[in-house]
């Protein structure tokens, strides 16, 4: 959709010397620059934020702190921030059903009502007048409406539903700027600001990347057996890579394959491999599991169901919590690579 579809013609303004000027005159000049600007905002730019309007709140805070900012929305207009601003959590206890409420925190341009005289002067046989307007964004929480609607207080909750769903409109068609989206419970926040809602006005050229190596311990290790073998589970913290949404990830095991391990008293010479997967995973986190098929376990003698036992409690001791006995795998490290586009 073209950005000039009010059909005005493009006019510039001229002055000459001895001309008789009018406010008119100048609030036109000041009209047309920033028509300019917003045009170009509008064409070569998408609604979200260009830069800063860095939000933080951790879980139980009853405050969130957004830092300066300057964002654009979808008619190019420029939404700026110049000093922190602290606003409150909604003092909301809950959904009526003892459930936390989903919030989003947005931005917007502000109206000429909603902007502050700053400066005033007399005219010439004329009342005072403001000649100064100091914009600030306009901020406000908006709920987010819950997928099936229970509540105590249904009638509160439809009146608020409809100008939920009225802002999450003027959000989707980027008139509003999502900073952050909250989760409230007890007027406080029920976890962490999440940013991954937040939408920038200039995309990424590259998809964003980043990998990293776990070597496995006991706190992250786990063991257990299955019909088709033994199964490794892996719990790997992403978080240092600082995704804003959940990436595509890709991890695989590295390390010696060939152990000696003592079964029922006797040392087994083992080759431990398998298929690996990655089993689940968000933005902070992936579950890497390895399958050790029963037919390599088969093919070096472990094949009782006591022999399998000791393999599995040699290879995870954190059944024991008195047991500080290094697990055989301390050369295996799990090698993850997180794409986020």
């Amino acid at each position: 959709m073209p950005a000039i579809t009010n059909g005005k013609f493009v006019e510039r303004i001229r002055f000459f010397d001895g001309q008789r000027l009018f406010a008119s005159d100048l609030q036109d000049l000041e009209q047309f620059n920033r028509a300019m600007r917003w045009l170009h905002n509008q064409s070569l730019h998408r609604a979200g934020i260009a830069s800063g309007f860095a939000v933080s709140g951790n879980r139980d805070a009853r405050e969130v702190v957004i830092q300066p900012g300057y964002a654009i929305d979808v008619d190019g207009r420029e939404i700026v921030l110049t000093l922190p601003l602290t606003l409150q959590v909604p003092p909301l206890a809950s959904d009526g059903a003892g459930r936390p409420v989903s919030y989003d925190l947005v931005i917007s341009y502000p109206s000429d009502d909603d902007a502050k005289e700053v400066e005033t002067r007399e005219g010439v046989c004329v009342s005072r007048e403001a000649v100064r307007l100091r914009e600030a964004p306009v901020v406000c929480w908006v709920e987010l409406a819950p997928a099936d609607g229970i509540g105590t207080q249904a009638a509160l909750r439809e009146e608020r539903s409809a100008k939920s769903q009225q802002l999450a409109r003027e959000i989707e068609a980027g008139t509003r700027i999502r900073l952050a989206r909250a989760e409230v419970l007890n007027c406080r926040l029920n976890q962490p600001l999440s940013l991954a809602q937040r939408r920038n006005s200039q995309p990424q050229q590259q998809p964003y990347t980043f990998a990293g190596r776990t070597p496995l311990t006991k706190r992250i290790l786990t063991a257990s057996t299955e019909a088709s073998g033994i199964l490794l589970r892996v719990q790997v913290d992403t978080s240092a890579a600082n995704f804003r949404s959940p990436p595509r990830y890709f991890a695989h095991i590295t390390g010696e394959r060939h152990f000696t391990i003592p079964i029922l008293e006797v040392n087994r010479s083992l080759i431990l491999d398998g298929f690996g997967r990655i089993e689940k995973s968000d933005r902070l986190s992936l579950t890497f599991g390895l399958l050790i098929p029963r037919i390599l376990l088969d093919q070096h003698g472990v094949t009782s169901a006591e022999e399998l036992k000791r393999l599995v409690e040699a290879l995870d001791p954190d059944d024991d919590p008195a047991n500080t006995a290094e697990t055989p795998l301390k050369t295996w490290t799990v090698e993850w690579l997180g794409v986020e586009g």
